[in-house]
């Protein structure tokens, strides 16, 4: 069986504004290097530890227009050479993001799995995570949408839960999400951790563009076509692709968990 390519789509459009001063508007936090003995910026670790994936495309990345330059340049410091830079006029949260990475992973009739990613985790056990990501593959071809969720080791009220259909096995699997749980206080987060059905949201995503694209559309009204018409090819520049601001400026502020995965019928976790 030949399996769909993997596109990364990391996403890069945060302002970095809780790690201030180390951190700036004009400079966040995912473009400093504050984990890595080889001086590479967070950004440039989201790239590097999926590198040895089989079947992985060159990314696509979504960021601020005013970090454009910066993007452009940590990727040509490791050797990457991005499927495209999508630059978004303002943030409108991830489900916009998102969406027009689908949009335009599958141009040319295309249908790649896209793996979602956050350009600002630290993720210790690589080997682990590439396991679970390869896993994470039979789901996508079966048309599920997949997210990773974290076995929580405390009772954390930074994020949010995710409640799947059983408890934790040996074996390594995906499970039905049945519901998403917003950042709780911390009575209800040591609840929460006491059940072996809910872990932390990772806010990592693997799904076809197809998939995610149907999903919008039945989830989230109008989203897809706003996008679609945000994505105007006369604002090609190089490798960049400027998002049309007069029409994102009417894409909903939503996440993609509010948008589609508290909706969906088909959204499965592993842990």
């Amino acid at each position: 069986m030949i399996h769909p390519l993997i596109t990364p789509v990391i996403l890069s459009g945060g302002s970095g504004t809780r790690l201030w001063p180390l951190s700036r508007e004009s400079f966040p936090k995912q473009y400093l290097s504050l984990i890595s003995e080889d001086n590479k910026s967070m950004f440039q670790l989201t790239q590097q530890r999926i590198s040895n994936l089989k079947g992985l495309t060159n990314p696509i990345l979504i960021c601020n227009e005013e970090h454009r330059f910066i993007v452009a340049e940590q990727m040509r410091e490791i050797n990457i050479k991005p499927k495209s830079i999508l630059l978004e006029p303002f943030g409108k949260n991830t489900a916009p993001a998102i969406i027009s990475a689908a949009l335009k992973g599958s141009e040319k009739g295309r249908d790649p799995i896209l793996l979602i990613l956050s350009a600002d985790h630290k993720i210790n056990d690589i080997d682990q995570f590439l396991l679970v990501i390869n896993k994470a593959r039979k789901y996508c071809n079966e048309g599920k949408i997949v997210t990773f969720g974290v076995v929580p080791t405390s009772p954390e009220i930074g994020y949010g839960y995710i409640n799947a259909s059983v408890s934790i096995e040996n074996e390594l699997k995906a499970y039905k999400i049945e519901k998403f749980i917003e950042k709780p206080n911390l009575q209800k987060a040591e609840k929460l951790i006491k059940d072996k059905k809910n872990y932390w949201n990772s806010g990592i995503f693997m799904a076809k563009s197809s998939i995610l694209l149907s999903e919008a559309d039945k989830h989230c009204k109008g989203l897809t076509s706003i996008c679609k018409d945000s994505l105007d090819s006369n604002l090609l520049d190089l490798d960049f692709q400027r998002i049309k601001k007069e029409s994102f400026k009417n894409c909903p502020n939503i996440s993609i968990d509010k948008a589609i995965m508290e909706k969906t019928k088909i959204g499965m976790v592993i842990p």
